[in-house]
């Protein structure tokens, strides 16, 4: 029995590193413009599929074709946040809620239409392939997703913290009016962001690729894990999006223990459920003001 939760522990680690992924893009675009884009999910879906066709097509494994998507991300989000977002930046959030919806319903819809609604996935030399490690099994294709979990936060922290674009980021996400009288343009940095989490969602749909399956709504599967590890980590706290992530993946693997695999989300609502009304404001965020102060 100790065996089988020390596994489901190290499952829900390698699993939950990606949930931060995900999320890191969602909880970026709300710290830095105030909005919640509930397409989310379908980011994800696109970034997917589009490391689907590039994989297929030029016969690269998906985690070689992940800085091709992560580009087209960057591209894809700034443009959307200047087509859709920007518009309706200063709106009431009901607004922002319907653009946000509607985006999300027109690009699941228009994925379906031009490439159908079958499930697809993709074949690789280490599908089957497993590391052991202390009598822990860890399939390989959740070990290379992680590490590269691994290394996009450590860069987007670097990015954050050490650059001038990332200070000017974090510095309008504090205050948009006073950012402007240092010559900082907050329009700039909405793209900047919107783009930046664009493209971190999509590398992490590009990576999860080689052992899940991808379809036009996809996306909605994953909004809620997202939405839970952005509330758990607080909404707009980077590193609260990374450790919730790790939090819920290890609550969702180890619900497989006692739990039929039908309702293996059930404790994730959960959490959700709990995160959302007694910590508002999220509980990692509040324990980091707590510790700052």
């Amino acid at each position: 029995m100790l065996h089988l939760i020390l596994q489901s522990v190290a499952n829900g680690v390698l699993i939950g590193s990606v949930y931060g992924l995900i999320s890191v893009g969602l909880t970026l675009m709300f710290g830095v413009m105030n909005i919640v884009n509930f397409a989310q999910g379908e980011y994800l879906m696109i970034g997917m599929m589009a490391a689907y066709f590039l994989s297929t097509s030029l016969q690269l494994d998906p985690f070689l074709v992940a800085p091709l998507v992560g580009i087209g991300g960057f591209l894809f989000g700034m443009l959307s946040e200047r087509l859709v977002i920007e518009p309706i930046i200063k709106a009431p959030q009901s607004a922002q809620i319907i653009a946000t919806v509607g985006l999300s319903l027109i690009l699941a819809n228009g994925v379906a239409v031009m490439s159908g609604n079958n499930f697809l996935s993709v074949n690789t030399a280490y599908q089957n392939q497993t590391f052991t490690v202390l009598g822990l099994s860890f399939p390989a294709s959740f070990v290379y997703a992680a590490a590269c979990a691994l290394i996009m936060a450590v860069l987007l922290s670097l990015f954050l913290n050490k650059t001038r674009y990332g200070k000017a980021m974090r510095a309008t996400s504090q205050n948009r009016s006073a950012v402007q009288l240092m010559g900082i343009n907050p329009r700039w940095m909405y793209m900047l962001a919107f783009g930046i989490g664009s493209a971190l969602t999509m590398i992490a749909g590009a990576v999860i690729l080689p052992y899940t399956l991808t379809y036009p709504y996809i996306g909605q599967h994953f909004i809620l894990i997202m939405f839970t590890v952005v509330v758990l980590g607080g909404l707009g706290s980077v590193r609260g999006a990374i450790i919730a992530g790790l939090v819920v993946g290890v609550v969702q693997s180890m619900s497989t223990l006692v739990l039929p695999i039908e309702i293996q989300n059930l404790p994730v609502f959960i959490v959700f459920f709990f995160a959302l009304v007694l910590i508002p404001g999220g509980g990692f965020k509040r324990i980091f003001r707590r510790r700052q102060n």
